[in-house]
Parts: structure tokens; sequence; C-alpha cells
């Protein structure tokens, strides 16, 4: 090798070093730990549905037993224990490639917020209090035989779960207790000073290796800002091990002014005056799973549209990340009430007035 060469190899030698201790230099002195992470579930399913209208075999996608979704989240560090952090995530329909959440870019989530010692702070579309009781809680968990059928989410609309122009703190953990609050102004079109259709919600939740348990207590306004929709909810859940048992209570109404709420709509269960229970557990066979739940729907009004529902679910996981499912949900009504049968994809119509419906789910799941 020639003293060119020599030279030259020598100096490569030093410019890659030069270079990688100004990247570290960077790191560790003036760049905060940063991270981005995509994610996403793809659900489909076959459904065979069957009510007194009929019966109808479909190929849904986004909801049978989880939403399909695909997701942005990321954590910036900044010192001192504090941490920036944003969330953005879009549901679609897996059958069709369509956005759910009528369409939206990020109809799942959408927010961005501050956390430290003293909790989290965060500001944009999310999930109300009582969804993260009744979805942590609930065996069935978000699609087929969801908590959801029965009992209110406590954001504006039926089942959604989830909050616009919402202001969210979220409590540290104190010994497993902790205490969730929100509030979302309703931001009615009409000219200043509008008021109406503002939510609020809180919740406190103990979590230990084998208890979970909650409280929430939610309220929206109309657009007026005259009456309101409220509910309190209890749940809780225990883990033996090998299976576990689970019970959620909620009693609430929907006032007055609310065309949507009427009891004998079969897309819309909840009334002026309700109570709402349910109970069920999941079994564990291995890697296995069979849940099951009983609900209740005891409306309270002088109609009496009562409904019992029983659903359970068995899923097969084929890896860490993909599994298989099948499920049955079956609505009875009683007195004249014609809720129907629902999943993720929402209730199924066609339902004779103090009839039943079912719904039977076959499905895959994969996550991403």
């Amino acid at each position: 090798m020639t003293t060119h060469h020599r030279i030259h190899g020598l100096c490569l030698l030093a410019g890659a070093a030069l270079l990688a201790a100004t990247q570290a230099n960077a790191q560790s002195n003036t760049t905060p730990a940063s991270s981005v992470t995509i994610y996403g579930v793809a659900d489909a399913c076959i459904v065979s549905y069957k009510a007194a209208a009929g019966s109808s075999v479909q190929v849904n996608g986004g909801g049978c037993f989880y939403g399909s979704r695909f997701g942005l989240r990321g954590t910036e560090d900044l010192g001192g224990g504090m941490q920036a952090y944003f969330q953005l995530e879009s549901g679609f329909a897996l059958d069709t490639g369509t956005l759910a959440q009528g369409g939206r870019m990020f109809g799942r989530k959408a927010h961005v917020g501050l956390s430290g010692a003293y909790g989290a702070l965060e500001a944009g579309r999310d999930y109300a209090p009582a969804f993260y009781l009744l979805t942590t809680v609930d065996p069935m968990q978000l699609g087929l035989g969801s908590a959801l059928a029965t009992l209110w989410s406590g954001s504006p609309g039926t089942a959604s779960g989830r909050t616009d122009n919402s202001l969210t703190y979220q409590s540290p953990s104190f010994g497993g207790l902790s205490l969730r609050a929100m509030v979302a102004p309703g931001e009615q079109a009409a000219p200043l000073p509008a008021r109406g259709g503002d939510t609020t919600g809180a919740s406190v939740m103990y979590r230990s290796p084998t208890l979970i348990a909650g409280a929430t207590y939610a309220r929206v306004k109309n657009t007026t800002n005259t009456e309101a929709d409220s509910a309190t909810t209890v749940g809780a859940k225990y883990d033996f091990g090998t299976f576990s048992l689970a019970a959620l209570a909620q009693f609430g109404g929907w006032e007055g002014t609310r065309t949507a709420a009427a009891p004998s709509s079969a897309t819309a269960i909840f009334s002026r005056n309700y109570n709402s229970y349910v109970v069920g557990g999941t079994v564990k066979f291995g890697t296995n799973s069979l849940s099951a739940t009983y609900k209740r729907y005891d409306d309270r009004t002088a109609a009496n549209f009562d409904a019992d529902v029983l659903s359970v679910v068995y899923i097969y996981p084929l890896s860490k990340r993909t599994q298989l499912y099948t499920g049955l949900t079956r609505l009875k009504n009683k007195r004249g009430s014609s809720y129907g049968a629902s999943d993720g994809n929402g209730a199924y119509t066609g339902v004779a007035p103090g009839g039943a419906s079912r719904a039977i789910d076959f499905g895959i799941t994969h996550f991403f």
C-alpha cells in the first residue's frame, strides 16, 4: 500500500469517527428522545343475520369484533419527566375500502397532549370516560355482543364513544386509583353567544393485577342547553387466572327533545329513563378463550320496552398477531320493543315488535 493510500484511508476513518461522534453528541445533548409508531388492525367477517323480515349473509369489515384502523402515535421526551404525545387513528371498512366514522380522516382518535408527574392533559377527539370503563370491564370488548349495545358510551350519539372538541385530564395512579375527567363545548353553529351540546364526564378507576373496578358519570346537553342526557355507570372485573367474571350496571335517561332515542327504534335502544345490566365472563383454554355475557335492558318509561341479549364469542389465535373468531348474539324484545341485534358494524334492522333477532359472525383479525 502506498503512502498516499494510507493517508487517504486514515482520512476516511477519521471522518467517519468524527461524524459518528457528532451524531451521538447531538442525540445525547441537543435532541430529545422521540418516537413515532405506525400500527393498525385489519378485521373482516362473514355475518349471518336473521330477524322477522328474513335472513341475509354479508361480508363486513371494520367492526365485526375489532374496528379496522390505521394509526400513528408518537412521543417526545421534553426533559424533567415531561413528554409531549399525539395519536391519529383512522377507521375504515375493510370490505369496501371506505373511511368509517362518517368519512372522517381520523375519525377514531385525533389528539395531542402533555404528560408528566401530575398526570396528562390532552385536546382533540377522544373517547368519553364512560367508554374506557365499559370496554375495559366488558368481556366482549368492542365487537359482537359488546356492552355498547345496551349501555351508553357517554358521548353525543348512541354508541360511538367519541367526543369532538374535548379537553381531557388523566391523573397519575395512586395505589391503583386514577381519575379521568373530560369537558367538551358543543360549539353550536348559531351566532355567538350560542351555547348547547356541551359534554362533561368523569370516572374513577381502580386497577390491580386481578381486579378492575370503576364508576363514571356522563352528561350531554341538548342543542338549546335546556335538558341533558345523563347516566351513572359502575362496573368490575376479577381475574381468577384461568377465568374471569365481570359485571356492569348503568342508570340513566335521555332528554325529552331527542327523536333518536325512541324506545321502539331498532338502532337506538336508550330511552327517557332506563336501567341496563351486563354480567358475564371469559374462560381461557391455553391461548384460546370463550367469552359470554347476558345483558338486560330495563326501559323505565310507561312503554316498558325491555330486551334481553345473550352473546357468546370464541377466539382461536393463529399467532400473536392473527386470530380467528366466531360468535353469536341474540336479542329478544319484550312488550312491543323492536331493538336489533348488533355487532361492531352497528344494529341490524327488520325486527318485528316483540320479536327476536340474531347475528352469527365468522371472522379474522390481524394486528400490525
